[in-house]
């Protein structure tokens, strides 16, 4: 019997592998046999564009989102929400809200360098969009929401050894292997509850979720 959380699930893997095919084949089967479920639908809608985006195919990745647009569907807005001193942040991709955001920044530009270092090379596969003249895959990585929560944990040299944040959306690929670093590097551990699980991430470099996301 066919199961909604089975098939997201199975189409999650795909994109994962970056399978094209498989997760095409998989979207069609929820369409037809879960037509009622709008909210899963544009989920896995999301999904499927991604994996055409990362694997170079952006026309098809433009042409669902133009669906979804037009159906009025509405995607959501990755937030990352952490709390530092007793005070609750709450961080879009690429925010700059916050009163310290330079100090973030840098913070986050420390971290990207000590990656770096280490041998991680930024995926670029994981960027669902075409890149804008002033971005790099680096900075566009290294933008996204978990990593600034992650970074102004870091700033006036606070040394946390247990980092808790709650993101609304799936961990991207390339963020999940970061933070996998970061908490060997740091020495800290830290925890994400994203939209499809929690990820504990030790000091030794691995996740609790062995790696499936």
């Amino acid at each position: 019997m066919l199961n909604k959380f089975l098939e997201l699930a199975l189409l999650s893997g795909a994109r994962n592998e970056k399978n094209a095919n498989l997760s095409q084949n998989i979207f069609d089967r929820m369409k037809k046999h879960f037509p009622e479920l709008k909210s899963s639908l544009v989920s896995a809608s999301i999904l499927l564009s991604n994996v055409y985006a990362s694997t170079g195919d952006h026309e098809k990745a433009s042409n669902i989102r133009m669906e979804l647009e037009k159906s009025g569907a509405k995607k959501k807005v990755g937030l990352s929400i952490t709390e530092i001193d007793g005070k609750i942040l709450q961080f879009r991709a690429h925010d700059q809200s916050h009163p310290r955001s330079t100090d973030i920044y840098i913070e986050a530009d420390r971290i990207s360098q000590e990656l770096i270092e280490y041998g991680h090379k930024y995926d670029s596969s994981w960027i669902t969009r075409p890149l804008q003249p002033d971005e790099t895959i680096e900075s566009v990585l290294c933008g996204h929401s978990e990593r600034l929560a992650i970074a102004a944990h870091f700033i006036d040299n606070r040394k946390p050894k247990i980092i808790q944040i709650t993101k609304n959306l799936r961990v991207c690929g390339d963020c999940h292997r970061v933070t996998k670093i970061i908490a060997a590097l740091r020495q800290c551990e830290i925890v994400v509850r994203d939209a499809n699980r929690i990820h504990h991430f030790y000091t030794n470099g691995q996740c609790s979720c062995n790696d499936y996301f």
